[in-house]
């Protein structure tokens, strides 16, 4: 009986040793698991800065990074247009009446431009059809006349439209034809 009783007990002592280890293992884990967690955090925040600035240096244009620090008194025209909206955007404007003017921001008109600019009382907002966001609605040959909607909406640069109602009520392409509705 000795015998069995001695064995039981290197037996437990052996167990304690076992319990006592994996005890330890299981509070390692437990902390490689919150540093696990965190790294994965910090991997995907990082992800998504890198993936927000590739769209808005590359897609979207939103951050300018081209070198033009000895040139201050040009300005970035994309960044000073006011009222600019998306294609897509064009019949979700809250007022009842209103004009949209397709053009590439980055050669604007002149004579549009002046005669727009002697119109303050009209609601004009902007669509730079130079934008990859825009490409769906923008094309190289005759722009449609007859729009009933966004989905049949192709224009050609620079064109003028007016909304009324969610309808398109007229449309005018090329410089020649705008700045004569507007000056007229």
């Amino acid at each position: 009986m000795n015998m069995g009783r001695e064995l039981r007990r290197k037996e437990e002592k052996k167990n304690k040793k076992n319990n006592r280890v994996y005890q330890n293992d299981t509070s390692v884990d437990s902390s490689f698991s919150g540093l696990t967690l965190l790294k994965i955090i910090v991997g995907i925040a990082i992800i998504l800065f890198v993936v927000y600035y590739f769209v808005a240096v590359f897609i979207t244009k939103e951050v300018d990074v081209s070198s033009k620090k000895g040139n201050d008194t040009t300005e970035n025209t994309t960044s000073s247009v006011s009222n600019k909206i998306l294609a897509q955007r064009i019949f979700e404007q809250s007022e009842e009446e209103y004009f949209v003017y397709f053009y590439d921001f980055n050669e604007e008109d002149k004579n549009i431009s002046s005669a727009i600019s002697s119109k303050s009382e009209m609601d004009i907002y902007r669509v730079d059809t130079s934008s990859s966001l825009n490409r769906n609605y923008v094309t190289e040959e005759n722009g449609n006349r007859n729009v009933t909607g966004l989905g049949d909406l192709k224009v050609k640069n620079p064109t003028l439209i007016k909304i009324s109602g969610d309808k398109v009520v007229l449309y005018l392409e090329g410089t020649e034809e705008i700045v004569n509705y507007l000056n007229g």
